[in-house]
């Protein structure tokens, strides 16, 4: 049973099974999750590579630590030799021989072939402490177990080892490690001790030693003194102690008794007993209690007293079968002898394991009665104690001794006890090992949080993502739901877009949120873009393939009428290879092709080409090529939607289709090949007719494109500059300074020397040019420069003409670009301008010549300070055919001499030119910008900027402004200044632009708590503003906001005076660049209603007495009425009577001073009713008594005029006579029209748009009718 219980406790037997366990959880998981058992397989692979390289780590580990054991032996032994005295240095050598024999005899044993060179280490190691004289050694020999080398003269190998005063037993079933008495009781060879003990600890770190094994002589505990029994037990219980404390481990504790035989009557006792049963184990094994709870003493005497009552039982037994006089007395003193010994062995037990707090208490394994040899005289303490209380006379001694080859009691003990627990050591945990598993564990249990709260996070994240990417392909099929237009198609493409441009930067640098192994995007990144390219080859790659086989159909069907079309400067464009892939930034992106241009059919052949064949993609030329075939269709198809949005879709999708060219998964077109065929021939015989000098240069450009790379504004600015800066031109990489020193100059000069080789895989050609033929390599070499740099100065040209400073969006906006554009030496704008410089200068002959001057010039300055020890002086230097004061230019450096001009140091200060100028100026600009933004309130220091650059003192702007006008442009022809001004001046304007809305909303603001605000709580609800308010306004009231002096008319002459021009009662806008604040138009519209002088109730307000208020003068003719006998008309204390008499005109004049004001009308009725018509008191009476009539309008500016009111209706005429208020009108509703009548303020002055400012009108004219 213990047997099988190793076999289980085995570490291979555990790992297999750990194995086994594994392999089934793979498959059970596999099977309930569905997984295919293609990955149930790799799981088991995987699982199995693990548990091999398990193995074999564990093997070489304990080969490697065997074999450091071995090299210890050997190691020592040689020691031992060399210090050993000379007579016994032979004795000594044989005897290391023996070792190492011994050794490689364990090795190749049976447990060596099990487990190889680590057979050394795996086997268990005991070892055996007592005091002198014990017995260790001699029970150990005389065990019975088998020693290896015992055919060799020997059975141990005794004397040397660590220290020589350790005896190492090798045995086929474990090491038994016997050390010298004097470690037991001698102090002074501690640290010899504690040395063996650390070598032990070095060469076995996991398990030093298997077992303890105590021995103690039973002639010795029963012969001493009890104090000396105790000492003995205390200081074998000391070394116990140091063995766990430094080989760190609690190991079972195995008590030997030796020497039982010396107990009288042993030799009787035990003399019939055959070899079976002098192998047994005569002792007690008690359980292995770890946790030190047993008590030791009571186990022993339990224990005991059952060997006691064996022991007693067998002497019976021999008794009962002896018949004869002739039995030794050795068998009835014996069992006596042997209870009389427990006081003896139970004190030595009791002191071995007492409590200490101080000390670990040893795990007690077990007692056992040993007897290796039996000789010596035996003692009779019982028989002594008998013969003195009973006052006997002392008999024989017994002296008998057995014969036998092995001790008695000991084979079985080693073999099936002590061997046989080899598994029990279990290591101790001192306080720092302790502190380190603590740390260790703690470690691992925070490593393992991290790692389930990473996981975790992980597995959140990337559930939420994939959730989202779902969200995005929901949202994609929800726009194009019911709808067949072409801007809900792009936008779900777009939006895929966006997520696979994401997907593709996750690929090497995924947020650390969804990373820890379960980062899900590369499985969803391929459907994505399935199903993007799915959706892209319906939206572009089938309409372009369409057009382009259309084209060339119709190229195919004009095959008579191809031509290649002429070139500026003479000569013609070959055909073949004029559109080749560096010819990206050609100007026809924005021309229809022409079917019987022959480049225009072959770039078009080529693009159909490479859309059927990824590996001739070349993303430049696919750029120009796909926006010219594909627009068309794009406009024809966009229906409602913006055209700049559409086209900025369209350009997003080329340029994300092209990035993925590399790509496996790269969406191609089918190619007909017959059309293909019929196109080629049809272009080959047009290259025919080109002349060699084409082909050449044409090949030339073709090769120097495909090697460098093209030009943009972003390749110019950054990354972190195309939002501030944009281009829509790309140059070819042929076109370039690198292209024309690194290539295209050798280049040129070998084809004008030598034949040229060439082949087209468009057309499937291969041409063979010697230039030499048609002239001097000079002249040849003359015509093919010629003809590059008139091309490399267009390409330059267009790229200039297409640069474009982007719109500032906010004031925020502006002072991030301003703060890119204003940098001295980050500025995109000087990046784009010294490498336009760079590009466009190398022919200049002024650049060598400088490069020279300072050549000539250095030579000179040096020999005159080494030679001549002199300091040098200024040194002109004129070289041949240099114009005097004049700087030399090439061809391209003249087309591009205002660049040159800007960039180049000026004067003597080498630092100092125009475009630094320049950049100062936008770094003050800057800084003006950055203190508006720090101010926190941008409105009044965007208005007061605005107004200083009106006024074109101390503002920033202006100041640049009149830099770049007065010292950048002075003498710049006006094709170059048309060019380069705007890319100067768009900076300031786009600022100056982005601080009017800030200027324009702080004059809103004032003229809300200046004006609005305090007509609205005053005047606003009082009549004549409210027409049906019953509360009249003073004219102290009007005078204060409206007229000459009031708050609208100094509004506008302090807040916006100097923003504005003001021609009477007119406003405009002043403007800088075109740009100024937007006037509200109902504002200006009456404004002269605003600031001009009231009449009556402004008038008698606001002017001196002297003048008096202007005055009208009218008339009133009564109607007779029906019914009435007569009425009275009363206005401002002026009255009219009527009685149905005689119909006279009657005068009155308004407003009249000397009467009360207001104007009523009475009437008298037949029966004597008096009846009021109408009546209206206070200062606008008339005006409201004309607004109640029903007016009709007669011959000769006479208004008719009727009142109804109690039943009844008063008519009159009316006629104006004359009218001093100004702005007044002829008729009736002149002279009752004061001109506020219902007048209302707009919320805002300036900002308004058209359609904001009509409906605001509208409402007013509506309020007023």
């Amino acid at each position: 049973m213990n047997r099988l219980f190793s076999v289980f406790r085995d570490a291979r037997f555990v790992s297999a099974a750990g194995l086994l366990f594994v392999l089934a959880a793979i498959y059970v998981l596999g099977f309930t999750f569905d997984v295919e058992m293609a990955w149930v397989f790799a799981g088991w692979s995987i699982a199995v590579l693990i548990w091999i390289a398990y193995l074999v780590i564990r093997w070489t580990i304990a080969r490697r630590e065997s074999n450091a054991m071995a090299s210890m032996f050997s190691s020592q032994t040689e020691d031992a030799v060399k210090a050993a005295p000379k007579e016994k240095k032979q004795e000594i050598d044989m005897l290391r021989k023996r070792l190492l024999e011994a050794v490689h005899t364990i090795k190749n044993s049976k447990l060596g072939q099990a487990t190889g060179s680590a057979a050394l280490y795996e086997m268990p190691w005991y070892i055996v402490i007592g005091n002198p004289a014990a017995g260790k050694s001699t029970a150990v020999l005389n065990s019975g177990l088998n020693f290896p080398f015992s055919d060799k003269g020997g059975q141990a190998i005794q004397g040397i080892g660590g220290t020589r005063n350790c005896d190492w037993f090798f045995t086929t079933e474990g090491i038994l490690l016997d050390t010298a008495g004097r470690y037991a009781v001698q102090e002074e060879d501690r640290n010899e001790w504690f040395g063996f003990l650390k070598l032990l600890k070095k060469y076995r770190p996991k398990a030093p030693i298997n077992g303890i094994v105590i021995v103690a002589s039973i002639a010795e505990l029963t012969g001493n003194r009890p104090d000396l029994t105790i000492t003995l037990a205390r200081e074998l219980r000391q070394r116990v102690q140091e063995l766990t404390e430094k080989l760190e481990l609690f190991a079972p504790v195995y008590v030997m008794f030796t020497k039982v035989d010396l107990i009288a009557g042993f030799v009787d006792f035990f003399e019939d007993s055959d070899a079976d049963e002098r192998s047994r184990v005569w002792g007690a094994t008690l359980p292995y209690d770890t946790d030190g709870r047993a008590n030791a003493v009571s186990l022993f005497d339990q224990h005991f007293d059952t060997l006691a009552d064996g022991v007693k039982e067998l002497g019976t037994t021999r008794m009962s079968l002896n018949r004869s006089d002739g039995m030794s007395p050795g068998v009835l003193t014996f069992p006596l002898e042997f209870i009389g010994i427990k006081h003896h062995l139970r004190t030595f037990i009791a002191t071995l394991f007492e409590d200490n707090p101080y000390q670990f208490k040893p795990i007690f394994r077990g007692f056992y009665f040993t007897s290796a040899i039996q000789e010596g005289v035996a003692t009779h303490a019982t028989g002594e104690r008998i013969v003195q209380q009973f006052g006997l006379s002392a008999g024989r001694r017994l002296t008998a001794s057995i014969s036998s080859n092995t001790g008695f009691f000991l084979r079985n003990l080693f073999s099936s006890v002590i061997f046989a627990d080899r598994n029990l050591v279990r290591q101790y945990a001192s306080r720092s090992k302790i502190r380190m598993r603590y740390a260790a564990f703690y470690g691992a249990v925070l490593v393992l949080g991290l790692a389930l709260g990473g996981w975790s996070w992980s597995y959140m994240s990337n559930r939420q993502y994939v959730a989202n990417i779902q969200a995005d392909l929901e949202q994609a099929q929800k726009i194009q739901a019911n709808r067949l237009d072409l801007a809900s198609r792009l936008e779900a493409l777009g939006i895929l877009q966006d997520r696979l441009q994401q997907l593709q930067q996750y690929r090497s640098d995924h947020p650390l949120s969804m990373a820890f192994g379960l980062y899900q995007g590369e499985r969803i990144e391929h459907k994505l873009r399935a199903e993007y390219f799915k959706g892209l080859e319906q939206v572009m790659l089938a309409p372009v393939a369409s057009n382009l086989e259309s084209f060339l159909a119709e190229v195919n069907a004009n095959a008579g009428k191809l031509h290649t079309p002429a070139r500026n400067g003479g000569g013609v464009v070959m055909a073949s290879t004029a559109a080749s892939a560096g010819n990206a930034g050609s100007a026809t992106l924005y021309k229809d092709a022409v079917p019987t241009n022959a480049e225009d059919a072959y770039n078009a052949l080529k693009t159909y080409l490479m859309l059927g064949n990824r590996e001739r993609v070349e993303p430049g030329h696919l750029n120009d090529q796909l926006t010219r075939f594909w627009r068309n269709w794009l406009e024809n198809n966009r229906g409602n939607a913006s055209r700049e949005q559409i086209i900025r879709d369209a350009e997003k999708l080329i340029s994300f289709y092209l990035a993925q060219a590399g790509q496996p998964d790269f969406p191609l077109i089918d190619n007909k090949l017959a059309l293909v065929d019929q196109a080629r021939e049809n272009l080959r015989t047009v290259v025919k007719g080109t002349p060699a000098r084409e082909r050449v240069y044409s090949e030339i450009r073709m090769r120097a494109a495909t090697r460098f790379p093209i030009v943009t504004v972003v390749d110019i600015v950054g990354e972190q500059n195309k939002e501030i800066v944009a281009g829509s031109h790309a140059v070819s990489g042929a076109f370039t300074r690198d292209a024309w020193e690194q290539y295209v100059e050798s280049a040129i000069k070998d084809a004008s020397t030598r034949e040229l080789q060439s082949s087209d895989w468009v057309l499937k050609t291969s041409t063979n040019d010697d230039l030499s033929l048609e002239g001097s390599p000079e002249q040849i070499q003359k015509e093919l420069v010629r003809l590059y740099k008139a091309d490399y100065a267009n390409e330059w040209k267009k790229f200039m003409q297409g640069i474009l400073i982007r719109d500032f969006t906010s004031f925020e906006n502006a002072v991030q670009h301003m703060n890119a554009l204003g940098d001295p030496q980050t500025s995109p704008i000087n990046s784009l301008l010294q490498s336009l410089y760079r590009e466009t200068s190398w022919d200049n002959p002024s650049l060598v010549d400088q490069g020279l001057q300072g050549a000539r010039r250095g030579l000179m300055d040096w020999f005159r300070e080494a030679i001549l020890r002199q300091t040098p002086s200024q040194v002109k230097l004129e070289l041949p055919g240099a114009a005097k004061g004049a700087r030399q230019t090439g061809v391209i450096g003249k087309e591009f001499a205002a660049i040159a001009n800007l960039v180049a140091a000026r004067g003597e200060n080498k630092d100092l030119s125009l475009m630094k100028g320049y950049l100062e100026q936008l770094s003050k600009v800057r800084t003006r910008f950055n203190q508006i933004k720090n101010s926190g309130d941008f409105g009044p220091a965007s208005r007061q900027l605005m107004q200083s650059t009106m006024d074109g003192n101390g503002s920033e702007l202006a100041d640049a402004l009149k830099y770049i006008d007065e010292n950048m442009l002075t003498g710049m022809p006006p094709a170059e200044r048309a060019t380069i001004r705007p890319l100067l001046v768009r900076p300031l304007m786009q600022a100056f632009a982005v601080i009017v809305t800030p200027a324009e909303q702080e004059l809103n603001r004032t003229w809300l708590a200046q004006v609005y605000e305090p007509f609205s709580k005053s005047l606003a609800t009082k009549y004549p503003f409210a027409a049906d308010s019953r509360i009249e306004a003073t004219p102290g009231e009007i005078a204060q906001m409206f007229g000459p002096d009031g708050a609208i008319a100094k509004y506008v002459q302090t807040a916006m005076g100097p923003l504005v021009i003001r021609r009477g009662d007119t406003l405009a806008t002043r403007t800088w660049a075109d740009m100024g604040v937007r006037l509200n138009p109902l504002f200006s519209a009456n404004l002269s209603r605003y600031v001009a002088a009231q009449g009556g109730a402004a008038g008698s307000a606001g002017v001196n007495a002297a003048a008096g208020p202007a005055q009208t003068n009218f008339q009133l003719q009564p109607i007779p009425t029906p019914g009435l006998v007569e009425y009275t008309v009363e206005i401002d204390g002026q009255t009219m009577r009527y009685r149905n008499g005689q119909q006279e005109w009657n005068t009155f004049t308004w407003p009249n001073a000397q009467g009360q004001p207001g104007a009523k009308i009475t009437a008298l009725t037949a029966d004597g009713r008096m009846l009021d018509i109408a009546n209206f008191p206070g200062q606008f009476g008339l005006e409201k008594l004309i607004n109640a009539a029903q007016r009709k309008k007669l011959d000769q500016g006479v208004f008719q005029m009727q009142w109804e009111g109690a039943g009844q209706h008063v008519a009159l005429r009316f006629r104006l006579i004359s009218d001093a208020r100004p702005g007044n009108t002829s008729g009736a509703n002149g002279a009752s029209d004061t001109g506020l009548r219902g007048l209302a303020l707009p919320s805002s002055v300036v900002g308004k748009d058209p359609a904001t400012a009509d409906a605001e009108t509208q409402a007013a004219a509506k309020v007023r009718s």
